[in-house]
């Protein structure tokens, strides 16, 4: 989802740029402040991917925000609003340009102006002003591999790419990741709540605890009494700051669709859907589904995990699920005990270098979900190809072997 900020005063320009918004193809949104200050405060929590500001046309306002841009280091790409009869060779937008506007928009805004100038940014924009990309793995019961298909992933992730990788641990009630990682995290996400207002990039950045892989991990709080302290508009700010400090999120939900599980989906790109061949477990995984074609979480922004797969008397198969849930099904993963036995010791089993049985799985696994949120392809490093018979295509269903 694009997301842009609009600084402005007048509330005729305000419903221009909301139907401008709401005209163009694809997911955008559009939040509106009416002063710098309360921007700063807004972009501190969740930086826009375009910021939009309307011009006043006095020199004096250009000074005030030549200054926040170089205090507050703002790298969105900031657009100028104009009316209709400015002059082009006005000097007031040629000294626009030397504080920092990146392009203008004429009113009356319209969603064809609107495109274009997301489309000149776009070539343009330099590679640090890039919001990160989230990732939201759910289900709706514990015990169906979740959080081992979040880490697995997350630590390959962060060994495969150039880029900065985040786990973000938010089954608040009884997060596993440290211990699943034989992580001690000196901080949670219960301290970064604690500290929201004057939370950043930077800060989050230096709370986390690093993996050997590389990979950020934002614990879950120690005890269930520390969780009340996160609640839905904090993790929203969490993670909103999380996609200005890493190029990756991956978000381990709480099995439970409540508030916060869906102000996670509300920040994501994409939405992974564990669940098992069992009938209960699928039931709850069909109000899951329902509950994202509400949330507009298409289906090409989500993927289903069919986890712990066991062919036994009166199982279903996956086409039989993908026929009970009407949704396709990305992967059927074997159980294997050797993903318990990885947790034991706190490593994870994806770190195994061979290119068959679970290791090999989770990694293909991992790969076509780091496609399909969208990364950028040019900041993926080189990692050796599995034989042609053992990858996996977009289009079809695997068998992988088995994650927890």
């Amino acid at each position: 989802m694009t997301k842009f900020l609009a600084v402005v005063q007048s509330d005729s320009l305000e419903i221009e740029l909301e139907a401008a918004t709401s005209a163009l193809e694809g997911d955008h949104s559009v939040g509106f402040c009416t002063d710098l200050s309360s921007a700063i405060h807004s972009m501190r929590h969740d930086a826009p991917d375009l910021l939009l500001v309307e011009l006043s046309g006095s020199r004096e306002s250009l000074d005030v925000w030549q200054h926040a841009i170089e205090v507050h280091q703002i790298t969105c790409p900031i657009i100028g609003i104009l009316d209709d009869d400015a002059d082009p060779s006005d000097g007031l937008l040629v000294e626009a340009v030397r504080v920092g506007f990146r392009d203008f928009l004429r009113r009356p805004a319209s969603a064809g102006e609107l495109a274009g100038v997301i489309r000149r940014v776009a070539r343009s924009r330099p590679e640090s002003g890039r919001r990160g990309r989230l990732l939201a793995v759910a289900s709706t019961k514990g015990g169906v591999g979740k959080s081992t298909i979040a880490i697995n992933t997350a630590v390959h992730w962060a060994a495969t790419t150039n880029q900065r990788v985040l786990l973000v641990d938010a089954s608040l009630q009884l997060g596993v990741a440290a211990s699943l990682l034989d992580l001690t995290p000196e901080m949670t996400i219960a301290d970064v709540a604690a500290m929201r207002d004057r939370l950043d990039a930077t800060m989050l950045r230096e709370v986390t605890t690093r993996h050997e892989s590389g990979l950020h991990v934002l614990s879950a709080p120690p005890t269930p009494a520390d969780a009340s302290e996160v609640d839905d508009t904090c993790m929203s700010i969490i993670l909103g700051v999380a996609k200005s400090a890493f190029d990756l999120v991956i978000v381990d939900s709480f099995p439970l669709l409540d508030a916060t599980t869906l102000a996670i989906f509300d920040r994501a790109e994409h939405v992974a859907v564990v669940t098992e061949n069992v009938v209960p477990t699928l039931t709850g995984t069909a109000a899951m589904l329902k509950t994202l074609d509400q949330l507009d979480v298409r289906r090409d922004r989500r993927s289903l995990i069919l986890n712990r797969f066991q062919n036994c008397a009166g199982s279903l198969s996956a086409a039989e699920v993908t026929e009970q849930l009407r949704e396709p099904v990305a992967a059927v993963i074997k159980y294997d005990r050797r993903v318990l036995e990885a947790a034991n010791l706190g490593h994870p089993v994806i770190s195994t270098r061979r290119w068959w049985g679970v290791g090999g799985a989770m990694r293909k696994l991992a790969d076509e979900l780091l496609r399909r949120v969208g990364s950028d392809p040019a900041k993926v490093t080189a990692v050796p190809s599995p034989s042609a018979t053992e990858r996996v295509t977009s289009d079809q269903v695997t068998e992988q072997q088995a994650v927890s």
